[in-house]
């Protein structure tokens, strides 16, 4: 009954952990669509896509997270798998409104003929602070780092983001 009892004051005090605080874990989800334009040989074309992923990341000092994330899209052809790792950095405010700035490493692959490709980017935004976890609005640049000209591999898009901690 004592070891019970400790383990579930443990779990508690965990639970109760700063959203940003050194040694904190969060775990995050993506939903959305987007589109990407193929070019072939005869022609190009426009295919639109579901995107499901998800991300986990862990805060190594208080305020700046290191993470691993997946993203699958889904419902076109060919289907698209990412692989990120990123960089964030929240600033402390005192609030429950915290600015963050964060940097990430891509690779993209694809299952079919499409060449896979690595990228690099850089986010900004806003992250609210709740109970056991936090939702982030922002914007994301994204730089294709093998491409010949990178001004016509850059993209830039909106983010929506919910973290849950423990």
């Amino acid at each position: 009954m004592k070891k019970i009892a400790i383990a579930l004051l443990l779990m508690a005090s965990l639970l109760q952990a700063d959203t940003f605080e050194s040694g904190t874990a969060s775990l995050g989800i993506t939903g959305g669509s987007g589109s990407v334009s193929y070019s072939g040989t005869n022609f190009g074309y426009i295919e639109n896509y579901y995107i499901l992923g998800v991300n986990a990341d862990y805060f190594i000092v208080d305020n700046l997270s290191v993470g691993f994330g997946y993203r699958l899209w889904f419902n076109g052809s060919p289907t698209i798998h990412q692989a990120t790792v990123p960089v964030t950095y929240y600033v402390p405010t005192g609030s429950k409104f915290r600015p963050y700035l964060g940097a990430f490493y891509r690779y993209t692959y694809f299952d079919g003929n499409v060449d896979d490709y690595n990228s690099a980017g850089g986010r900004l935004g806003l992250a609210i602070l709740f109970d056991q976890g936090y939702m982030g609005f922002g914007w994301v640049q994204e730089y294709r780092l093998d491409a010949n000209n990178l001004s016509d591999d850059t993209s830039g898009y909106p983010e929506v983001t919910i973290g849950f901690s423990f």
